[in-house]
């Protein structure tokens, strides 16, 4: 995990104090400028696609009757991939190599040798939603004791384990599945030491090697990437360098971030590309497969006996709480000016890190990916002009293809003025126009709200929104006679 640590300094916020008095907007992310500070969206220019880059870590297997059930919820925020790393955190019995070919001296090619159903059912909810799984091949952390995170003692006979894995998933060996997983990760965060990986970097570069060419000489198509926690660290650049210089396939660079501040991530991401793209891999997708608001810190979840009693548990609630989402929902947005092709929230189970409790119940950060999936449900990007910045006001609005609906999905992640103008110009229908408004905040988890009015003569939505809330707006043509229909 990534442990930098992006925290907003009172520079910046005297800055965008200044900049808001001076009636001199900057522009948001991707966004160009418009006169007064007035926000305004026009839905006859056109803005590209929204990006389906909501995706998450690990499917929503129950560990006991504790729980709810979980696999509505994956569905109902319709989560278009999921990456498998840490499933069962923090004692996995699935999806890791070690769980599913125990014994390493064993016969590789003996479909008896390995325990594929307990994996088998913990992919069954995911890939029956036919979504995009990014399968990692290696371990899970090891915070304590460290017992499967040293190099595989023979990288040859491993990697035909990993091929054997992929062939039970996609191609029915050992009494498997069809299920056609295309990508596949080479282990975890190799970078940050005995947790993940107790060898010396050219090792892992040496089993990245021995790994790709096995895994693309049985299948070309397979998409095969690496993985590091710091995007353009070090290793990162060491590991690129060694693909190029021994012409290794990578299809995609994994990478991770956790982050205080949504408008980092942008700025990550550009990096992240720029060091792709100088090392001569234009071709490779850029995969953040870890984010998450670190709003309480790595110290702050961490256990120790001079802290309060549930200290931890509480900064992990933190983590999911509408402040969260309202940073969740702002970085989802931003990413779509960011130079990525897909990142995955960590997590979507029911580990302390996840937008879940232990119980299986939702935060209010579940609630932002909800409102993500409906914001794509209006999937063409139209202009929005004159947001001030990413951690005051972030908005993205889209129409249907068929032009009938309109969507907006706003956040006011840390900006203290709460009144909002948003012109809307050029709706693609005549007539009266319905809305319907949708809030999360402390007492609302995407329910509606009486926070929004939409005037028709204007055509102008006033919003109330205080910090740490995000509003999903639809907008449609009405079929009332008589006055506009606003709100619910």
């Amino acid at each position: 995990m990534n442990r930098v640590k992006n925290v907003l300094s009172v520079v910046a916020v005297l800055m965008v104090a200044v900049m808001m008095l001076s009636s001199i907007p900057a522009a948001g992310a991707g966004e160009s400028q418009s006169p007064a500070g007035l926000i305004s969206v026009d839905f006859s220019s056109g803005a590209g696609r929204i990006k389906a880059i909501n995706g998450v870590n690990n499917g929503p297997a129950r560990l006991g009757s504790h729980q709810a059930d979980m696999v509505s919820r994956h569905k109902e925020a319709g989560f278009p991939s999921v990456r498998l790393h840490d499933c069962y955190w923090p004692n996995p019995t699935v999806v890791d190599v070690p769980a599913i070919f125990p014994l390493f001296h064993a016969d590789a090619d003996d479909p008896k040798n390995y325990v594929f159903a307990p994996t088998d059912r913990y992919l069954e909810p995911i890939a029956e939603r036919g979504v995009q799984i990014v399968y990692r091949l290696g371990v899970s952390i090891e915070h304590m004791t460290a017992f499967q995170t040293q190099p595989p003692a023979d990288y040859e006979k491993w990697a035909k384990i990993c091929v054997n894995i992929i062939r039970h998933y996609n191609d029915g060996w050992a009494n498997g599945k069809r299920w056609g997983i295309k990508y596949f990760e080479i282990w975890n965060e190799p970078d940050i030491g005995g947790a993940m990986w107790q060898g010396t970097p050219q090792q892992y570069f040496e089993l990245y090697q021995v790994s790709v060419k096995a895994l693309k000489a049985y299948n070309p198509e397979l998409k095969i990437g690496n993985q590091v926690s710091y995007g353009t660290g070090k290793f990162a650049q060491q590991f690129l360098a060694y693909c190029r210089d021994q012409k290794l396939p990578l299809d995609f660079f994994s990478w991770h971030q956790y982050l205080s501040a949504p408008s980092v991530f942008v700025g990550n991401a550009r990096a992240v590309r720029s060091l792709l793209d100088t090392n001569g891999f234009n071709h490779v997708e850029s995969f953040c497969t870890e984010w998450k608001p670190m709003l309480a810190g790595f110290g702050e979840v961490a256990w120790s006996p001079n802290k309060p009693a549930g200290s931890a548990r509480a900064a992990f609630d933190r983590n999911r709480n509408h402040e969260a989402a309202a940073f969740a929902a702002a970085t989802l947005m931003l990413m779509q000016d960011a130079p990525l092709d897909m990142a995955h929230f960590y997590t979507a189970d029911s580990s302390p890190w996840s937008m879940f409790d232990e119980y299986g119940v939702p935060g209010k950060v579940f609630f932002a990916f909800k409102a993500f999936h409906q914001l794509l449900q209006t999937p063409n990007r139209v202009t929005v002009t004159g947001l001030l910045g990413a951690d005051a006001l972030t908005l993205v609005a889209g129409l249907s293809d068929d032009r009938k609906t309109a969507a907006l999905l706003v956040s006011n992640y840390r900006w203290s003025q709460s009144r909002h103008s948003i012109l809307l110009k050029n709706l693609p229908w005549t007539g009266k126009t319905r809305m319907e408004s949708l809030q999360i905040d402390a007492t609302h988890e995407l329910q509606p709200t009486d926070k929004v009015e939409y005037d028709p003569v204007t055509a102008t939505l006033k919003l109330n929104m205080l910090e740490s809330t995000v509003l999903f707006i639809r907008l449609s043509q009405s079929t009332e006679v008589g006055r506009e229909a606003a709100g619910g």
